[in-house]
């Protein structure tokens, strides 16, 4: 849908007073508004050309409204609607010299701001107009809408490469702007036959790229409209969101592009949060692909949940990737001459040579941009608001949280054999490189591993830190952990499986994929889903074993069966890493652990207590291992809450006993799921 704004110029035939079918010019405001509310009911939604074409008049005084209209250009043309509404008052009103004049594309904020106006002068219900259009979708909660409208028509392949020489354009997109302007193709909107990945470091830079590329296509007829809904700040809520899915649909003819950082609080988390957003957008936009065009937004520096986005639609949509340029010390001036000619503040060429970093001699348009804001920046308080050019700004220093994950896993409990491997993965890794530096051979050997233990053995746990050692170690790429069980590999018709399988080793590349409980792939109620499964990852595993390292988990004796009915991948499997269940004192050692990392206190009463309770679970079945360990903390913290509020009586607690737990305080639920049963005493 393609929404326009356009004004309505005309006469009137005859000039009685209060003629509404005359638009009479002799009437007041709160007469035009009713003429002008009369003229709406005749007008509306899907009012005219075989419902493609909606139009409503949100303005107006004698011989000049303002209207608005959106319609379907795929089944209309522009000059269609303009027809349309100038035979419309021409044959219900008493008017002559009907013109349609200033037709120009707007975007949906405007049509919605522009209705909710004539709504408030009763000129229309705008409200309903939008809503039955679809076009309320722009104040959703779980993501949000900029909207751009790029209105330059025809431009020349020659002012375009100007333009991208303007700002340093990378040889990626000046190759897409010679396909599009290829005399190779149609001049005619048929559809989109590729659709865009856009690598740059800013969201400015990014914006660069797709407004070239907007202009180009609409140049030559492969847009029906200028529009670019941006959507950014894409929550973990999002899957399912109608809204969402509204706005793909209604950019039939336009584009959208799509941040895919994520939001602020859910970058990095993306494993887990993002991937039943990732499969809704990825369905929305294979679903639209043909007629909204697309641009996947990929940031570098907060790259969010773009690898596995990517990797979802690659199988069904062609995607061209086009990256930020970089140029030189003097390309790079000019750009940030140009920036500053958009703004209040001059600048010598001079200055703009000293802003920009002195350390290299090619910059990224992203550089440029944060020179020019640093510059803009300064200029406000040197130029515009001079009492501030001296004054020193705070400056605090936050102490950062250091991600230690190696130090991390050699302060676990146990685990030696674990510990052990993942030193020597690393140090295989180095002989590698200092083979490779002197021209040796450096084959890489294969690394997946089966983890075999009972449940909360820290078989996850240790395959995370696993993926983030191996990525600062330059192990691995990209350090990627994407875990899956049988419900997340198995499609529901023949045929699904395997891509479902291909899809989920794109999103672990240059990480490690977690399979858990591998062995249901194979039960029997699963059996043929599950044998391609299967197949397709020994494939995979093989074709990918310098980009992903499989890790199998489970249970012990499961996992031995699933391995002998399976001797392709038994021999594809380089380590086999048992977690035996923890004894008591090694629980006391975890238990310890958790206290301190959430600053708390216990005093050898609580340990002596706290290993009986250990003794008396471990070697239970299916105990919970680490998991028992926490639950029984996690339910002595809450007695502790307990037992602190009934006791101060609603006098102030001190810090002492905020971070101290008692022995009693371990009597709780946990605690008797394992209590040695009392000997009964009778008589025989």
């Amino acid at each position: 849908m393609i929404i326009y704004k356009a004004e309505l110029r005309y006469e009137s035939l005859r000039t009685q007073k209060n003629d509404k079918e005359t638009l009479n010019p002799a009437i007041d405001d709160k007469r035009i508004c009713r003429i002008i509310n009369d003229a709406n009911d005749g007008l509306g939604v899907r009012c005219g050309l075989d419902d493609n074409l909606s139009v409503a008049a949100v303005n107006g005084e004698y011989g000049h409204w303002e209207m608005v209209f959106a319609c379907n250009l795929e089944k209309v043309t522009l000059k269609d609607c303009e027809k349309w509404i100038k035979n419309h008052f021409l044959d219900n009103y008493a008017v002559k010299n009907v013109a349609v004049e200033n037709i120009r594309e707007i975007s949906a904020k405007e049509f919605n701001k522009l209705l909710d106006k004539a709504n408030d002068r009763d000129f229309y219900s705008g409200w309903n107009i939008a809503n039955k259009l679809g076009l309320d979708y722009l104040e959703n909660r779980r993501f949000q809408v900029q909207e751009r409208v790029y209105e330059q028509e025809d431009i020349t392949k020659r002012k375009l490469k100007s333009f991208a020489d303007d700002i340093m354009a990378d040889k990626s997109l000046l190759e897409e702007i010679d396909r599009i302007y290829s005399s190779q193709n149609e001049k005619k909107y048929y559809g989109n036959p590729v659709h865009y990945v856009i690598t740059a470091g800013t969201v400015q830079a990014a914006n660069d790229i797709i407004s070239l590329l907007v202009f180009a296509l609409k140049a030559n007829n492969r847009l029906l409209g200028g529009r670019v809904s941006y959507v950014n700040k894409i929550s973990e809520h999002c899957s399912g969101d109608e809204d969402f899915q509204q706005m793909f649909e209604l950019g039939r003819g336009s584009a959208v592009a799509i941040d895919m950082s994520g939001t602020d609080e859910d970058h990095g988390v993306y494993a887990s949060a993002y991937r039943e957003v990732v499969d809704f957008i990825a369905k929305t936009v294979v679903d639209n692909q043909m007629y909204t065009l697309c641009f996947f937004v990929q940031l570098s520096e907060n790259p969010g949940f773009s690898k596995g986005l990517i990797a979802a639609v690659q199988d069904d949509i062609h995607l061209i990737e086009i990256c930020e340029g970089r140029g030189d010390k003097e390309q790079a001036v000019n750009y940030l001459e140009k920036l500053t000619k958009k703004s209040q503040f001059k600048a010598s060429r001079g200055e703009l040579e000293k802003a920009l970093p002195t350390k290299t001699k090619t910059f990224t348009a992203t550089e440029v941009y944060k020179t020019y804001n640093k510059w803009f920046s300064n200029g406000l308080k040197s130029k515009a608001y001079k009492a501030y050019k001296s004054v020193e700004k705070v400056a605090v220093r936050e102490k950062k949280k250091e991600n230690k994950p190696y130090e991390e896993l050699q302060n676990m409990v146990g685990l030696a054999d674990i510990k052990a491997l993942v030193d020597q993965i690393i140090n295989t890794a180095k002989i590698r490189q200092s083979r490779s530096k002197l021209g040796l051979d450096n084959y890489k050997v294969s690394q997946h591993m089966i983890f075999t233990g009972n449940p909360g053995s820290a078989k996850t746990t240790i395959a995370r830190l696993m993926a983030e050692i191996l990525k600062q170690e330059g192990v691995l790429e990209t350090g990627h952990f994407v875990e899956c069980g049988r419900a997340d590999l198995v499609g529901k018709y023949v045929g699904w499986t395997a891509q479902i399988v291909q899809k989920k080793f794109r999103e672990a590349k240059g990480g490690i994929l977690f399979i858990d409980e591998a062995y249901a792939l194979v039960d029997n109620y699963t059996n043929s889903f599950g044998a391609e499964a299967i197949n397709t990852i020994v494939q995979e595993m093989e074709n990918r074993r310098d980009d992903v390292i499989v890790i199998f988990a489970g249970y012990p004796d499961r996992m031995e069966q699933f391995l002998a009915e399976n001797e392709g991948l038994r021999s594809r499997i380089a380590f086999h890493l048992d977690f035996p269940d923890y004894n008591a004192e090694e629980m006391l050692q975890i238990l310890e652990l958790m206290v301190k990392n959430k600053g708390y206190e216990i005093n050898d009463e609580v340990r002596e207590k706290c290993l009986d309770i250990f003794k008396c679970a471990c070697g239970q079945s299916e105990f919970g291992n680490g998991r028992f360990a926490r639950n029984l903390l996690e339910q002595a913290m809450m007695k502790q809450s307990d037992r602190l509020i009934k006791e101060s009586n609603g006098k102030k607690i001190s810090r002492k006993d905020l971070t101290s737990l008692m022995a009693d305080d371990f009597s709780v639920n946990a605690e008797k799921m394992y209590k040695k049963p009392k000997t009964a005493i009778g008589f025989v």
